[in-house]
């Protein structure tokens, strides 16, 4: 009985840990990723920026410059290079995505309706398929 219990205690462990270590593959955790990046590439660039200011007033020797300048270079290389990674459109989908699914059942209904033909019985003004009311005499569309 308690050989079940140790493995019952290993299992929930295991379960309540295991999402801690997987990857969070929403749009906003990849939204997130990509401002990360470009305000780490905006660090890189004002770092360079001093340096090179630091360099012209005088307070650095042309080797230490160029070598601090190489790393900077380099860390700006590798931040660019993850920018290019990300891809961004299918970030814009997962959202395009997520948006159209947070209708639920009225959003089906609307998709239905875009076949039908919205005229107001009342002046012929042709309305939007999801318009409750004509745009042009406020007559009911239902």
């Amino acid at each position: 009985m308690t050989y079940l219990g140790i493995i019952m205690g290993l299992a929930f462990l295991a379960w309540a840990v295991l999402p801690l270590f997987q990857k969070d593959t929403t749009w906003v955790s990849m939204m997130m990723d990509y401002q990360e990046l470009e305000d780490e590439k905006k660090r890189v660039y004002g770092n360079i920026a001093d340096l090179e200011f630091d360099y012209a007033m005088g307070r650095l020797s042309e080797k230490d410059f160029n070598v601090i300048r190489q790393d900077f270079l380099k860390e700006a290389g590798r931040v660019i290079k993850k920018l290019d990674e990300q891809d961004t459109s299918s970030i814009m989908k997962q959202i395009e995505r997520d948006v159209d699914n947070l209708g639920g059942k009225k959003g089906k209904k609307k998709a239905n309706r875009k076949g039908h033909d919205s005229k107001c019985p009342n002046c012929q003004t042709v309305n939007d398929p999801a318009a409750k009311f004509c745009m042009s005499c406020g007559e009911s569309l239902k």
